[in-house]
């Protein structure tokens, strides 16, 4: 075999085997594609990854039986005797720390509540970055679109400038028909130019929203109309398991294994423990009990924060509880109203190719004026970019409304 058919060969294997980003096609990213980018490379998930990984070290911590460990103690020294002699007083002692009050299992309840806490919060930042990637990708196809749009119209406004020309060569249109189509034709072309911004911005801010950024050759291709027109999924369980509610349930829930934990304080610990002592021929064996008093340290701060953070929680709970029914009943509303406004657009699109073809017939025959033909032409541009709106809206009113329902694509 060859050196360039070995090189060829180990470079097809290469592209083979080498994992793709989230799977996706380098050279045509859709929408689903853009939702594993996200999740693999969004800057709020990996945070949020990291606080869940965070916090189960207070459930590692929490898990053994017992809190603290067992204590040894060793003593060893000379002893001078009355005879003269001199000895060896020797004492090793093992003691255990134990908790009363149950305040082992309350921090494991409130370590287990903090994990699920910000397992709730990962889930919750998932739905408010899948939301924000869907409807970057939603405004960036429809700029690309309206891209197609103003394009076509801008030739179209070349070719009219043309035929004005060979009009008013022949004398059959008067010179401001000419300067008229020229302005026409260059307003056109600055539409193109701004559009062409356009599209780069979007998809720059798309991919900022990603953490991800995708080859020059790459492009974020999908249907609008059909993204559109699909039906908003539902969840099964209801707005009531949406996960910044149940985040807030799981953070009421620590704050009040943390509150009572604190009023638990008051109750103190005991260490026992064998003690074995030896002076010179004399040897003891003892049982130990070390009883801290808690005159002082009696768990104020836990317990005035776990209470204002449980107090807090609460509030916040009950306000979300109303928030988020209104947050869907609007969601739904404004997807409605414009599903049934882009049904309407949708009726007159046959009209639109009609209008323009019998006015382009109409301006070379002679039949009507040049300021005519560009307001019809004008009229249809707007109309046709008012249905692009109207897929836009559709589909950010379906995004935003299975956000607000917490369901994830």
């Amino acid at each position: 075999m060859s050196i360039r058919s070995a090189t060829a060969a180990l470079g097809l294997a290469a592209a083979l085997l080498c994992p793709r980003p989230g799977g996706a096609d380098p050279s045509r990213i859709t929408l689903q594609d853009a939702f594993a980018l996200a999740r693999q490379h969004a800057p709020a998930l990996v945070e949020a990854r990291a606080r869940v990984k965070a916090a189960q070290g207070p459930v590692a911590s929490a898990a053994p039986l017992l809190r603290e460990n067992p204590q040894l103690d060793f003593q060893v020294g000379p002893r001078r005797l009355p005879n003269g002699d001199f000895g060896l007083d020797l004492a090793v002692g093992l003691a255990q720390p134990f908790e009363l009050g149950g305040k082992q299992g309350l921090r494991r309840e409130a370590a287990r509540a903090g994990l699920s806490m910000e397992e709730a919060r990962l889930r919750d930042a998932e739905r408010l970055v899948m939301g924000d990637v869907a409807a970057a990708y939603l405004r960036l196809l429809e700029a690309r679109e309206h891209l197609k749009l103003v394009s076509a119209a801008a030739e179209a406004t070349g070719r009219t400038v043309q035929a004005t020309e060979r009009r008013y060569a022949a004398g059959d249109v008067p010179a401001v028909d000419v300067n008229v189509a020229k302005v026409a034709h260059a307003r056109a072309r600055a539409e193109v130019q701004v559009a062409q911004g356009e599209l780069s911005a979007l998809r720059a801010e798309l991919e900022g929203r990603l953490g991800y950024r995708a080859g020059s050759l790459s492009t974020y291709e999908d249907d609008l109309r059909g993204l559109a027109r699909a039906a908003p999924r539902t969840s099964p369980e209801g707005v009531g398991t949406r996960a910044d509610v149940v985040a807030l349930e799981q953070e009421q829930a620590r704050a009040k294994a943390a509150a009572t934990l604190g009023r638990r304080q008051v109750l103190p610990d005991v260490a026992l423990g064998v003690r074995y002592q030896k002076e010179a021929d004399e040897t003891v064996f003892l049982g130990t009990l070390s009883v801290p008093l808690p005159l002082f340290a009696r768990g104020q701060e836990a317990r005035l924060v776990g209470e204002a953070d449980a107090t807090r929680a609460e509030g916040e709970l009950r306000a979300a509880r109303i928030v988020v029914p209104a947050q869907v009943q609007a969601a739904t509303d404004r997807y409605r109203a414009s599903r049934d406004a882009l049904g309407a657009l949708e009726e007159i699109l046959p009209l639109l190719d009609d209008n323009e073809a019998l006015a382009q017939r109409s301006y070379d025959a002679g039949e009507m004026d040049l300021a005519a033909f560009l307001l019809i032409r004008r009229d249809t541009l707007e109309a046709r970019a008012a249905w692009l709106d109207g897929l836009l809206r559709v589909a950010l009113a379906r995004v935003q409304l299975e956000v607000e329902t917490g369901v994830l694509p």
